[in-house]
């Protein structure tokens, strides 16, 4: 039986993929939305996806040694970080996973000001 500590932090981990996911998805509809739908008068800027995307991925990082499939399998095993700190690894994936998601505009703007795209 697994201990409480252990089912909760499966829990959290089965959430931060989860909720970005989700809102993933829903800035995928909020643009097919901006796109076809919505009055190009009225219809402001067109959904961004920097923070979503970015704490997904960090997220799938911080899940891919619970999680027994591909390709969390193989980036599990390709992971250079030794076992006695992969959860230090874990939690500083879901930290920056947070942070890119607070952060996403500074990251965005930071990006298109190194590639020339102003």
């Amino acid at each position: 039986m697994l201990s409480t500590q252990v089912i909760v932090a499966l829990l959290v981990l089965q959430l931060a993929l989860v909720i970005p996911l989700a809102a993933v998805v829903i800035q995928l509809l909020r643009l097919v939305h901006w796109r076809f739908r919505a009055d190009p008068q009225t219809r402001g800027d067109r959904p961004h996806f920097t923070g979503p995307v970015l704490a997904l991925v960090f997220s799938a990082l911080a899940a891919s040694d619970f999680i027994g499939f591909e390709p969390f399998k193989t980036v599990s095993e390709l992971n250079p970080v030794p076992m006695a700190a992969r959860a230090y690894f874990t939690v500083g994936m879901l930290a920056l996973a947070v942070w890119c998601w607070a952060y996403a505009g500074a990251i965005r703007a930071r990006i298109r000001g190194m590639l020339g795209l102003r």
